[in-house]
C-alpha cells in the first residue's frame, strides 16, 4: 500500500481493507481483507448508555467542557439546540459533532432532515469532509433504523475521497444495484484515484450494466481486486466484461463467480486472457460454461504468462471441458497458473492421467476436481443361495428326497434348523467353493 493512501473503514460490522469501496450485500465478514476502525466512527460516547439511563459528564461529548472550548469560533448555518439528548436516536446529534471534527459547516437542512426518507443536499460545496460527516451520520441512522431512501449530492464536489466515505456507507445497507445505477458507479470508477479494493457483489447488474460497466474496468488505474460476483451479467453485458481485460493491466483479481458469461462469455475471456499481463487470480464458479466454453478459455490458458489461480468449478463442462483446460497447460511451458480449481466437475480416467503427467512437470500444480465417476468395475452378479441349490440337484441328478435324506444323520424322520444349514453349507461349498460359503449365511 502507498504511503499516505486514505484509510476508509466503518466501526459497525466487522473490519475492511483501507483504500476498498463495497458496495454488495455480502456481510462485511466476506471482505478478503482485515478491517481498521476509523474514518466513519460516530463520535465516543453519542450512542452510549449509562446504567441510570443518562450520560456522564466525561462521556457527554456534545456537552462537554472540551466541546464548549471547541465551539469557539466554530460557525453553523443553524442554531444549537440546549440540552443534551440521553440517547441520539436521530443521528443530528452525531452529525454536529463528526462536522465539528471534520472542521466544516453543518448543513442546517440536512440536520432537519436526517430522518426524512428524500434528502436533497445538492450544490451545498461540501467537499469531501462534508460528505464524511454526512456518512457518520448516515451510519448512525442504519443502527437506529433510520431509513434514508434517496439521497442527492449533486454537485457538491466531494471527490474520489468523499465518494469513498459515501461507498463506505452504503456497505451498511443492502443495495440491490441495478444497470441504470452502474451508469453513475462507472463513472466514479473510471476516475478512481484512491480506492484499491471495490465490491459489487451480491447486486442485480445485468447486461447492460456489464456493458455500462467495462469502459471503467478499462480505464481505471488503480483498482486491483475486483468482485463482482453473484449477479446476471451475461451475453454482451458478460462479454463486454471480459474484453475489458484487453485494456486494464492494474487487475490482479476478479470474481466474475455465479453469473452466467456461457459459451459466449468465454469465447471474450479466452482472447482477454491472452493479452492480458497482470490479473493473478480469475473465479468463473457456476457460469454455464459448458464443454465449448471450456475450449475457448483453454485457447486463452495457451499463451497466458501471468495467470495463477483459475477458479472454475460447478460448470456443466464435464470431463472434456475440464481436459482441454490442463491440456492447455501442460503445453504452455510459460504458464504460471499453480491451482486449477474444478469443483463438482466430475472426470475420467484420461483426465487423471493427464493429471500425473501435469504434476510430473509441475509438481507445485494443485488440480482439485469433483472425483471420477461410475463405478470401477462392473460388480459380479451372485445367485441366490436357494438358486444354487437348486442348479446342484439338477446337474447330479438328484431327488428332493435323496438331498432331505442325506442331512437327517440321525434317520429319525426330522431335521432341525441347525441340521438343515449345516447340511446346506457343506453342499454349498461342494457346489460352488468356500469363496461363496458367507453368502448362504445371509
Amino acid at each position: 500500500m502507498e504511503e499516505g493512501s486514505e484509510r476508509i473503514s466503518t466501526p459497525i460490522r466487522s473490519p475492511s481493507e483501507k483504500d476498498s469501496v463495497i458496495l454488495s450485500r455480502a456481510s462485511a465478514a466476506s471482505s478478503p481483507f482485515g478491517f481498521r476502525k476509523a474514518a466513519l466512527s460516530p463520535p465516543t460516547g453519542i450512542l452510549r448508555r449509562e446504567s441510570t439511563g443518562s450520560l456522564s459528564p466525561e462521556d457527554d461529548f456534545f456537552h462537554s467542557a472540551q466541546d464548549k472550548e471547541d465551539d469557539e469560533g466554530f460557525d453553523t448555518d443553524l442554531e444549537m439546540e440546549e440540552g443534551k439528548e440521553e440517547y441520539d436516536v436521530t443521528g443530528r446529534a452525531t452529525y454536529l459533532q463528526a462536522c465539528r471534527d471534520s472542521g466544516v459547516i453543518p448543513v442546517s437542512y440536512f440536520h432537519r432532515n436526517l430522518q426524512q426518507p428524500d434528502i436533497d443536499i445538492k450544490h451545498h460545496g461540501l467537499g469531501p469532509m462534508g460528505a464524511k460527516a454526512i456518512a457518520i451520520a448516515l451510519v448512525v441512522g442504519v443502527m437506529t433504523n433510520t431509513s434514508v431512501i434517496k439521497l442527492n449530492l449533486a454537485d457538491n464536489w466531494i471527490g474520489s475521497e468523499g465518494a469513498g466515505y459515501i461507498a463506505e456507507m452504503l456497505r451498511e445497507n443492502c443495495n440491490g444495484f441495478d444497470d441504470k445505477a452502474v451508469q453513475i458507479l462507472a463513472e466514479a470508477i473510471k476516475n478512481n484515484t484512491k480506492v484499491k479494493y471495490f465490491s459489487l457483489s451480491h447486486n442485480q447488474l445485468g447486461e447492460k450494466g456489464g456493458q455500462n460497466l467495462a469502459p471503467a474496468i478499462a480505464a481505471n488505474d488503480k483498482i486491483d481486486h475486483l468482485d463482482l460476483s453473484w449477479n446476471h451479467l451475461r451475453n454482451k453485458g458478460a462479454c463486454a466484461v471480459a474484453l475489458s481485460l484487453k485494456e486494464n493491466f492494474t487487475l490482479k483479481i476478479l470474481n466474475l463467480a455465479w453469473n452466467g458469461f456461457g459459451n459466449d462469455g468465454s469465447l471474450a475471456m479466452g482472447e482477454a486472457l491472452k493479452v492480458n499481463t497482470t490479473l493473478r487470480e480469475l473465479d468463473l464458479t457456476n457460469n454455464r460454461i459448458t464443454a465449448e466454453g471450456a475450449v475457448y478459455l483453454a485457447k486463452g490458458l495457451m499463451v497466458n504468462t501471468c495467470l495463477q489461480v483459475l477458479k472454475i468449478g460447478k460448470n456443466p463442462m464435464q470431463s472434456p471441458g475440464a481436459y482441454a483446460l490442463v491440456n492447455a497447460m501442460k503445453n504452455n511451458l510459460e504458464s504460471k497458473l499453480i491451482e486449477v480449481e474444478l469443483t463438482d466437475i466430475t472426470v475420467n480416467n484420461d483426465f487423471v492421467e493427464l493429471c500425473k503427467e501435469v504434476q510430473q512437470l509441475r509438481p507445485d500444480m494443485k488440480i482439485r476436481h469433483g472425483g471420477t465417476g461410475g463405478a470401477p468395475f462392473k460388480p459380479k452378479n451372485r445367485p441366490t443361495p436357494m438358486k444354487i441349490l437348486k442348479n446342484y440337484i439338477e446337474d447330479n441328478k438328484m431327488r428332493l428326497l435323496d438331498l432331505f435324506n442325506t442331512l437327517d444323520k440321525d434317520k429319525s424322520m426330522n431335521i432341525t434348523v441347525k441340521e438343515f444349514a449345516d447340511g446346506l453349507k457343506i453342499w454349498i461349498v461342494v457346489a460352488i467353493g468356500p469363496p461363496s460359503y458367507e453368502d448362504l449365511e445371509h
